[in-house]
């Protein structure tokens, strides 16, 4: 083929036919021009199939970390109003003395919130370093929405309650002076006698101390509730609208 051209030109100079060389010149570039834009464009819509290959798998991995974020929510919220609920127990209940030592041993314990995410897939996103999003463009604007604000300052919530289980923990462990705390470790390690270490609880359960240690359990998962539900109806959002498109 380029031989073939080659010999045109050739002819064409040969007979001093420079107008219509120039002719030739002309759309000889031209189809250099065209076959180089075909090329770009060739190019372009690989890059953009990737792109859109690239959208899809995060799409997907996204509604998945949604979903396990939603349950996670879920059986946080269901454990704050059960605990909330034996600790509003212990301090209206007068007949505290009736109940079995183990049961009073696991109403006053006060437990983490153990609800996270994985980053992960957020830090490959951003990475990504993606400037349009195109038929998702609204999805992702979503999920920076809410991973990239609102889940941060749910950290934020939930490490101050576990800050302050961990201060309630240890004033039970090393505060107080009366009772011995049944750990359940592996070694069967002797506990002093049983009715002697529940009068003792009583005794504590009925001080001013422990009652505002309970109030004050009771009163934060009061507070965190509605927002954890708040978290979970934005957790929702994003997730409503991937399901939408990816149907």
């Amino acid at each position: 083929m380029i031989k073939f051209f080659r010999r045109i030109r050739q002819k064409l100079l040969s007979e001093n036919k420079f107008s219509k060389y120039l002719l030739y010149a002309i759309g000889e570039i031209v189809l250099v021009v065209i076959g180089i834009l075909i090329a770009l464009q060739i190019n372009n819509w690989n890059e953009n199939k990737k792109t859109e290959v690239s959208f899809d798998q995060f799409v997907i991995e996204f509604k998945q970390e949604l979903q396990y974020n939603i349950q996670d929510l879920k059986v946080a919220i269901a454990e704050l109003e059960h605990q909330m609920e034996i600790k509003k127990k212990l301090l209206t209940n007068n007949s505290l003395d009736t109940l079995p030592l183990d049961s009073l041993e696991a109403q006053i314990e006060s437990k983490y919130i153990n609800v996270g995410y994985n980053p992960t897939i957020l830090r490959r996103f951003e990475n990504a370093q993606i400037g349009a999003y195109g038929q998702y463009d609204s999805i992702f604007i979503k999920l920076q929405n809410f991973y990239g604000y609102h889940w941060p300052e749910f950290e934020k919530a939930k490490q101050w309650h576990n800050n302050q289980v961990d201060i309630e923990d240890e004033w039970w462990r090393y505060g107080q002076n009366s009772y011995e705390l049944n750990l359940a470790t592996e070694e069967n390690l002797l506990l002093n006698d049983s009715t002697n270490r529940k009068k003792e609880l009583l005794k504590l359960l009925h001080s001013p101390k422990v009652r505002n240690m309970l109030k004050s359990d009771y009163s934060r998962k009061k507070r965190l509730k509605p927002y954890f539900e708040y978290h979970l109806e934005m957790a929702n959002e994003p997730l409503e609208l991937i399901n939408s498109q990816i149907k």
